[in-house]
């Protein structure tokens, strides 16, 4: 019995060491049994110090004191019930600055004798979420106010809106992506070619500690030099270093290949030239972008033919279209699902067709009829604008191409956007007249109401 106990604690030992979570294992009287490295950084304590507290007996309440330690247990309560729990926003105070934490906190018990506790921390998500819930809520009582004002303007007011909030939205995220990437291109480059210098530098230093300690040294030095290594935990030291240089080394790495996506995403999305794209590579960077909505639960297929021809398009509205679509497919799917991107060639290699399809619920006839229109969304207040589709609808017709949509309740959905492998020069602008848009001429006499209105809203 003592044996499979064993073998079940090093299994567990195995799975949790590589957790970015905090994860220890007690036995039932709290008793910490293992613990991980993400656990020895929320300690505040050394590795060696930690260790020796263990070894004495420490109890989890001890190390980490959390708010449900007291009287209400997590683990001892999954234990006593033998199943799984978990808590959320549980509070913690750490360090002796007292900084003030938020734990997603969740215990599960190992037989009678184990209990394994995690702490996930999302002090930074909760903040966000309080500040976001601040601004959605100012927003909701702004735009519930601007709906009273301008109840009675027409569809042709709404629109001109719209015109002006997508050139708006895409001139100011293009400037303020390009501008993020370049400002974080200096230091993570003088990060990226320093950590080598900074790795070889700590070795030469450890060549020179190693000389020392081979050489015949006097009973005094040689007991002071012991003692030294002994109280600056040499052997630790120079293991944690080469791990550490090796995490910047990572981290860098993953920073630079951000930044570059980052600065692929921003191309210029406003009236420019048109250019030449590489539509592979624009999807690839999209899904590394929207990354988080599928991280752990979507499973993304890419089936992409062989020797695609490159567009002349307007780069940045491409990537926008792509965004859209995928960004939608992802919120659309509860739960695990998969996304499967197709890029084929078409009509005669003159077009070439790009096909997203999600395993959400579908979406019903009456509502595929609207999801182009402006303002149209089946979302909560605050929540969506109603605009993604209707600009990725116009983007495509400027680029002289058009976008299919197929779906049936329970089976998904498939958004299929053909486009000409040579955009007109209408797609510059990435507008395009037809029946769902309104004339420039119409957006200038109602540029005049839309900024009063505007006015009227922020007094």
């Amino acid at each position: 019995m003592r044996d499979f106990v064993s073998e079940v604690l090093e299994q567990v030992k195995q799975i949790l060491e590589g957790s970015v979570d905090a994860a220890v294992v007690l036995d039932r009287d709290r008793r910490i049994l293992y613990f991980n490295r993400a656990y020895e950084a929320l300690s505040g304590l050394r590795g060696r110090q930690l260790s020796k507290k263990v070894a004495a007996g420490a109890h989890c309440y001890e190390i980490f004191p959390i708010e449900i330690c007291e009287h209400r247990c997590l683990g001892c309560k999954a234990r006593e019930i033998g199943r799984p729990l978990r808590m959320d926003e549980i509070k913690a105070t750490r360090g002796r600055e007292g900084e003030d934490m938020t734990f997603i906190v969740a215990a599960m018990p190992l037989g009678d004798n184990m209990i394994v506790e995690t702490y996930r921390d999302v002090t930074a998500d909760v903040r966000i979420q309080r500040r976001l819930k601040v601004l959605l809520e100012s927003e909701r009582r702004a735009k519930e106010s601007l709906e009273e004002k301008v109840r009675e303007a027409t569809g042709e007011l709404r629109q001109a809106q719209a015109v002006l909030v997508h050139q708006e939205k895409m001139s100011s995220l293009g400037r303020m992506v390009a501008g993020i990437a370049h400002e974080l291109n200096n230091p993570i480059n003088f990060v990226y070619g320093n950590v080598d210098f900074l790795g070889q530098y700590m070795e030469d230093l450890m060549r020179l500690v190693q000389l020392i300690d081979e050489s015949a040294l006097s009973p005094d030095l040689r007991k002071t030099f012991d003692e030294m290594k002994e109280q600056i935990e040499y052997e630790f030291l120079v293991d944690d270093s080469r791990k550490l240089i090796q995490s910047i080394r990572s981290g860098a790495e993953r920073t630079a290949d951000i930044v570059q996506e980052l600065k692929t995403f921003s191309r210029d999305g406003g009236g420019g030239e048109l250019q030449e794209a590489d539509i592979v590579a624009g999807i690839d960077t999209t899904l590394k972008l929207i990354a988080p909505l599928l991280k752990n639960r979507i499973e993304v297929i890419r089936r992409f033919a062989p020797d695609l021809p490159r567009l002349l398009c307007n780069a940045g509205h491409i990537n926008q279209v792509f965004m859209n679509i995928l960004t939608n497919a992802a919120q659309a799917i509860e739960g695990r699902g998969v996304i499967e991107v197709r890029i084929d060639i078409a009509e005669g290699g003159r077009y070439v067709r790009v096909d997203i399809s999600d395993s959400g619920p579908g979406i019903p006839p009456d509502v595929i009829e609207k999801i182009t229109d402006p303002f149209f969304t089946t979302k909560d207040v605050g929540e969506g604008t109603g605009l993604g589709l209707w600009i990725t609808e116009n983007i495509i017709r400027a680029h002289g191409g058009r976008m299919e949509v197929n779906s049936k309740p329970n089976e998904g959905s498939t958004f299929s956007v053909i486009l000409p492998t040579r955009a007109p020069e209408s797609a510059r602008f990435g507008l395009n007249v037809g029946e769902k848009d309104i004339s420039v001429n119409t957006v200038q006499q109602r540029v005049q109401a839309v900024t009063l209105t505007r006015g009227d809203r922020d007094a």
